[in-house]
C-alpha cells in the first residue's frame, strides 16, 4: 500500500524560502537602480527639477508674481473707468464743475459769504 503514497514525511526537504525571497527582491531592486536608462531620466529630472535657470522653484515664484500683476491691472483698469466717467462728467455737466470747485477749492459766488468750521471730534482724535 505504501507504493501508491505520493506523499511520505520522511523524504520530505527542508523549505528555506526566506532567504531567497529577500534576495530575489533586493536582486530586482538593484537592477532596476543600475538600469542605465532609469538612471538617465532620474539624473535628467535633477537637473531640470532642481539645477535647470527655469527651475521648479523659479516657476512657482514667477506664477505668484503674475497672479499679483493680473490683480493689479485688474484694479488700475477700474480705476481707470472710474476716473474717464469723472472726467466725461467734468466735462459735460456744470452742475458736478461747480460741486467740485466749492468743495475742493473752496470757491463761493460773488454774492456768497462761506464760513469754514472745524470738527472738534476729528482734531482730538489726530492728536
Amino acid at each position: 500500500m505504501q507504493e501508491f503514497v505520493d506523499f511520505i514525511a520522511e523524504k520530505e526537504p527542508e523549505i528555506q524560502q526566506q532567504a531567497p525571497a529577500k534576495k530575489k527582491a533586493l536582486g530586482k531592486v538593484s537592477r532596476f537602480l543600475t538600469n542605465k536608462f532609469f538612471l538617465a531620466t532620474v539624473g535628467f529630472l535633477a537637473i531640470m527639477l532642481f539645477l535647470d535657470k527655469n527651475d521648479i522653484f523659479t516657476t512657482i515664484e514667477r506664477k505668484r508674481e503674475l497672479n499679483g500683476l493680473i490683480q493689479s491691472k485688474e484694479y488700475y483698469t477700474q480705476e481707470l473707468a472710474e476716473l474717464k466717467k469723472i472726467k466725461t462728467d467734468l466735462e459735460n455737466d456744470p452742475v458736478v464743475i461747480e460741486k467740485l470747485a466749492r468743495e475742493k477749492y473752496l470757491m463761493k459766488r460773488d454774492n456768497e459769504d462761506i464760513f469754514l468750521t472745524e470738527d472738534i471730534s476729528k482734531s482730538q482724535n489726530k492728536q
